[in-house]
Formats: C-alpha cells, sequence, structure tokens
C-alpha cells in the first residue's frame, strides 16, 4: 500500500482471540482480535515494516477484583500478597511481549509497569526488561491505573529509563468517564510537564496526539524538545469516528512538530491498514510523510 518504511508506534497483541475481545469490550471498530498473528498478517498485506506492541496488563483493574472477592471484613487495608501476585501476571505478560518480538522480526517490545508494584520492583523490571529480554521501551497507561504520570513512586522509572536510553509511550488524552480524580483528567498532556522538566533527557511519547486537549499538547510541544507523539486512534480510518478535518489533522501535527510524530494505529481497537490508507490521504508532503510513518520512529524509538 506504501511507499514509505512504515512504523506502527502503537498496537497492543494478546495470546488468544478470546483475551484480546474482552479487552475490547464491544469498542472495537475493525473486526480484529488482537492476536500476534493477527497482527503480522495485517502489516504484511498493508507494507508495514513494523508494529510496536505497547503491552499493558491492568494491573489496579485485577487488584481491584481480587480483592473484591475477599468477605467485607477483609477488605480494608493493603494486600501485599495480592500485589505480589498481580506483579507476576505483569512479568509474565511483559516476558511474553519480549518473546514475541524476538521471534518475529515485525514486532517490537514495549512492556508496561504499575505504580501498584512499588518504585524499586518497576525500576528493576524496566532494566531486567531492556538488558536481558530486548525490550525498546516501557508503556505506561496512568488512565487505566489511575494515578498521575508525576506520581513519584514512577520516578525511579523514568531515571531508569532515562539511564538506559528507553523512550516511554503513556496514554495521553482522555481515556473514558473513569479516567478523572477530583474532576482532572489523569492524562491531560500538562500532568506530564513535571517528568518532561525533571527528566530533560528522556523521550516520553504520549499517545493519542493528547487525545482532545490538543491546545495544551501543542503547549508542551513548545517548550519541551523531549516530547513525542503518535497518532494512533485519532488518524483510524474509521470515518463515523474521525475527530478532525483533513486540514485540521495537518495543522495540529505541524503545530507538534513534525519531526516528533508518529504514525500509531491502536489495534486491535483499529486496523493499521486502514489507519495508514487514511493518513496517506492527507495534505503532507511527501518528506513529512516519510518522517511520520517511519523515519521519526526509527530515530525516536531506536528501530
Amino acid at each position: 500500500m506504501a511507499d514509505y518504511f512504515v512504523v506502527d508506534a502503537h498496537a497492543h497483541t494478546y495470546k488468544t482471540a478470546e483475551v484480546g475481545i474482552q479487552a475490547l469490550g464491544g469498542a472495537g471498530q475493525a473486526g480484529c482480535n488482537g492476536t500476534p498473528e493477527e497482527l503480522i498478517e495485517i502489516l504484511r498485506e498493508a507494507g508495514i515494516a513494523k508494529a510496536v506492541q505497547v503491552n499493558m496488563t491492568p494491573m489496579r483493574e485485577m487488584y481491584k477484583a481480587a480483592v473484591d472477592k475477599l468477605s467485607e471484613s477483609d477488605r480494608g487495608g493493603e494486600h501485599p500478597e495480592i500485589i505480589r501476585a498481580m506483579s507476576e501476571r505483569v512479568k509474565r505478560r511483559n516476558r511474553w511481549t519480549c518473546e514475541l518480538a524476538k521471534e518475529h522480526a515485525e514486532l517490537v517490545a514495549f512492556p508496561s509497569v504499575d505504580p501498584l508494584m512499588g518504585p524499586e520492583e518497576m525500576a528493576a523490571e524496566v532494566e531486567a526488561c531492556a538488558k536481558g529480554l530486548g525490550a525498546k521501551g516501557i508503556k505506561l497507561h496512568p488512565a487505566e491505573g489511575h494515578y498521575f504520570p508525576r506520581d513519584e513512586r514512577l520516578w525511579p522509572v523514568y531515571a531508569k529509563a532515562q539511564e538506559l536510553g528507553l523512550p516511554i509511550i503513556s496514554h495521553g488524552g482522555v481515556f473514558m468517564m473513569t479516567d478523572y480524580e477530583g474532576g482532572a483528567s489523569y492524562t491531560k498532556p500538562e500532568n506530564f510537564e513535571p517528568v518532561l522538566e525533571s527528566f530533560p533527557k528522556l523521550k516520553l511519547v504520549i499517545a493519542h496526539l493528547g487525545h482532545g486537549y490538543w491546545e495544551d499538547s501543542i503547549s508542551l510541544a513548545k517548550k519541551y524538545p523531549n516530547v513525542y507523539f503518535d497518532t494512533s486512534a485519532i488518524i483510524c480510518g474509521v470515518e463515523h469516528l474521525e475527530q478532525l478535518s483533513e486540514a485540521e489533522t495537518v495543522e495540529l501535527i505541524r503545530k507538534l512538530r513534525v519531526d516528533h510524530v508518529m504514525f500509531g494505529s491502536d489495534y486491535p481497537w483499529f486496523s493499521p491498514a486502514a489507519s495508514l490508507k487514511r493518513f496517506l490521504q492527507l495534505p503532507f508532503t511527501p518528506s513529512e510523510k516519510e518522517k511520520i510513518l517511519g523515519g521519526n520512529a526509527k530515530r525516536i524509538l531506536g528501530i
């Protein structure tokens, strides 16, 4: 489909179709199930060279579900044994993600951590994934985990990622109605500012162009050279869900700096092929398309 080297900088994979469909929760727009086999076939047919697996385990949700199963009298306080069990599930998912990337040249591993694991364990997991398992970066999802990016439990994670040269991709912008605490979105772009300020050499990618908070994203882009964005779920190839016109999309990305924006789909919610087709229709110059579709990912993500 494309005459460019294309990287999908934002995709999710699941062990089975059943697990993938459960994760989609009925919100999928592409008829996809999220298995690596399905994704790889789509990539090859669409002419997409690589896809970044930004896999994360919903640790907070799993922890809450486990606590809810306890008797009412046992639910109060902390439950370190449950946290340990959930931490191990996060680690198993991370290892599976990394092994997939070793087996398939098209896939790139960005495993995840969650503050419930604790600062030391998170930092150790980042190092283990990078040095022992070949991970190319880290995925965070503050909205899913109900924490702010500036949560200082994450400071050792940012420090370790900066030390190892690992980029971090985080959900950005609107997530869902539960993505609020005191009326403030966890992943509103301004909430990343303390991280960008404190870790100036960290490559921080805010996904979805900071979905819905366009002016806030532009403000960050003007101020911080170490902030980047991806187009996942925004350029989605689904006509009734496109939030911006062609002209508005091009204008926004140029304001965010073309050199700092990467193409992404948010597979399996959206199709990489349909997202790419939509992107190629946008009135960017060939040079701009080359950068956004793959050139920037090579440089920013080191792939």
